[in-house]
C-alpha cells in the first residue's frame, strides 16, 4: 500500500470507493436530466415554429381563394342575388371556416385568432344570419366558434 492510505482499513477504502462511485452517479443523473431537459425545450420551440409556419400556409391559401374570387371575399349580399351565385359564396364561407379551423388548430394563439376574426369579418352578415346559424355554424369548432362570437358581437 501506498502511504497515502497505510493507516486506513481495507474496508475503509471500500467504504470511500462506495461514495466516490454514488457521487459519480448522481453528478452523472444530473447532467443527463440537463440534456434531456435541454433537449425538450428545443424540440417544443422547433414544434412550435412548424405549427406556425404551417398556420402562415394555410392562411396564405385562404388569401389566394379570396384573390382569385374578390366579389366573394368582400361581399355585400345584396349583390350576390342569384341562387348560383350565393351557394358560391356559402362555399366560399365554408372553406374559409375551415382554413380558420385548421390555423387555430395547429396555433390557437391570440395572434392567430386575431387574423382568423379579421379574415371573417367582411363576412359578419351572413355569419349572423338565421340560415347560418341553423345549418353550418353546427360544424364549427368550438375555437372557431369563440372566434365568430367575437366577429358577430363586434
Amino acid at each position: 500500500m501506498t502511504p497515502l492510505l497505510a493507516f486506513l482499513a481495507p474496508g475503509d477504502i471500500n467504504h470511500i470507493a462506495n461514495i466516490v462511485k454514488g457521487y459519480a452517479i448522481a453528478i452523472g443523473i444530473v447532467i443527463a436530466i440537463t440534456f434531456v431537459w435541454m433537449w425538450w425545450k428545443h424540440r417544443a420551440r422547433e414544434r412550435q415554429v412548424e405549427m406556425s409556419t404551417r398556420a402562415r400556409a394555410v392562411y396564405a391559401s385562404a388569401l389566394r381563394s379570396g384573390v382569385q374570387h374578390p366579389e366573394l371575399a368582400e361581399p355585400m349580399l345584396g349583390v350576390i342575388a342569384s341562387g348560383a351565385e350565393f351557394v358560391r359564396y356559402k362555399l366560399f364561407v365554408a372553406s374559409l371556416l375551415a382554413a380558420a379551423d385548421e390555423i387555430l388548430l395547429l396555433d390557437p394563439s391570440p395572434e392567430w385568432k386575431a387574423t382568423v376574426a379579421r379574415m371573417l369579418a367582411p363576412h359578419r352578415s351572413y355569419l349572423a344570419s338565421d340560415e347560418f346559424r341553423q345549418d353550418a355554424f353546427a360544424t364549427c369548432t368550438p375555437p372557431v366558434r369563440e372566434v365568430l362570437g367575437t366577429v358577430i358581437s363586434n
